[in-house]
């Protein structure tokens, strides 16, 4: 039987869990069995080769569970309702930020896919509360990476599917909302206020005659003409500054690696399917030029996705190891109108393995001292020797980009 774990960096040691909590953590294995029993009509009839092994013992169990809850469980429950747990429940367990989103719920979190005001940070989820992964900058530096977020205002994000958790992150600008946290190092709540705002856009730092540094704490946002003007008017080095960087769409991070490669492939990752890439399209804004790219433990996801694109495309990485999550999260329809967000495929880090609970390790280490000014440490990073093996690839080199591929080209490569 499979069942709901902890999330990968759970803490050392764990608060009591309400009754509540485990009473809703008893029911969420059940309804898991249950949704198990509910797919072996699916499973009968899928094609030999898709089919699962299922001993007649686990079915009559399952059979059994389901029953059970119907007829013995304190409250009385309707068997829709069952069902509708049962979903959650087996999608939750397919990994983190898994999940199932029933009908009513789609309209909003479809609109997620357009920036909006959100408030400054960015959270993943799997099995009890939300955890963050990396604050906007100019927050409020009591809120670290890694610390458990237990309240949305008055929505505890314990009883959340990660969806519901990025609604609730939602709302208008300039909304303060009072957020409970916990330290990670000593479970002790606090309380932040924190205010609703459009995801910092990208910016370029002027370092004079040293380069400049590309900041991109969020990918919603695609570079602005002045963005681009002011790397293209830069004499010297690029830094690609990609602390913080932990947006959940990978597509925004294949989209940027086009806007700085041009036309080339994009990392590859591996899944059900073997092994694929994703054909990247665009300008090109650092080809041909020198550049670094800046990462620490606040770089997850589409941020570590667009670290790995820029390091096959000639980007040496400096900075601190990743947080080591990079997977292609897919919204798969489903037949009642509802939505199955899945983790299809993990991104291939430089030894070939999966970002999957595995950071990445830069080539080249760089500490960050408390109160430095980021032009300084975007200085050090880019003054900061290279290893042997590095020191050609930071050359810099002709411009081979490619011509961008027809309209109707653009798309997957096995």
């Amino acid at each position: 039987m499979i069942l709901r774990s902890r999330a990968r960096r759970s803490l050392t040691a764990a608060p009591q869990e309400p009754a509540g909590h485990a009473l809703a953590r008893a029911r969420g294995v059940l309804l898991l069995a249950l949704c198990l029993c509910l797919t072996l009509p699916l499973a009968a009839q899928a094609p030999a080769a898709e089919k699962r092994p299922f001993d007649e013992a686990s079915w009559s169990l399952f059979q059994k569970v389901f029953s059970l809850v119907l007829r013995d469980y304190v409250d009385s429950k309707k068997p829709e309702q069952v069902v509708l747990g049962a979903l959650q429940g087996a999608a939750e367990s397919a990994g983190p930020e898994c999940a199932y989103v029933p009908p009513a719920e789609v309209k909003g979190y479809v609109a997620l896919s357009e920036p909006g005001p959100t408030l400054p940070l960015y959270v993943t989820k799997y099995g009890d509360f939300a955890r963050v992964l990396a604050v906007f900058p100019g927050q409020d530096p009591a809120v670290r990476p890694g610390d458990p977020l237990r309240f949305i205002g008055t929505a505890s994000t314990y009883d959340l599917t990660y969806p519901q958790v990025l609604q609730a992150l939602r709302g208008k600008d300039g909304d303060s909302v009072k957020c409970v946290f916990l330290k990670q190092d000593a479970w002790q709540s606090y309380e932040v206020t924190m205010t609703r705002r459009m995801p910092p856009p990208p910016r370029v730092i002027p370092l004079g005659g040293d380069g400049a540094a590309l900041a991109l704490p969020c990918l919603e946002a695609a570079p602005s003409a002045a963005v681009a003007a002011e790397l293209e008017a830069a004499r010297g080095p690029v830094l690609v500054d990609l602390r913080g960087c932990a947006s959940f769409d990978a597509g925004a991070a294949l989209r940027w690696a086009g806007e700085l490669l041009g036309p080339r492939e994009g990392p590859p990752m591996k899944g059900s399917r073997g092994t694929r890439r994703l054909a990247l399209t665009g300008p090109g804004l650092l080809a041909g030029r020198p550049f670094r790219v800046l990462v620490d433990q606040s770089t997850a996801r589409g941020g570590e996705v667009l670290a790995m694109a820029l390091q096959g495309g000639g980007g040496v990485l400096v900075g601190a190891p990743t947080y080591g999550y990079a997977p292609m999260i897919e919204d798969i329809p489903l037949e009642n109108g509802g939505l199955l967000r899945l983790a299809t495929a993990y991104f291939l880090g430089p030894d070939g393995e999966m970002v999957k609970e595995k950071p990445i390790a830069p080539a080249i280490a760089l500490d960050f001292p408390a109160g430095e000014k980021p032009e300084e440490t975007c200085r050090r990073a880019l003054k900061a020797p290279a290893p042997p093996s590095k020191v050609e690839a930071e050359k810099p080199q002709p411009d081979t980009r490619a011509k961008a591929p027809e309209a109707g080209d653009a798309g997957e490569k096995k």
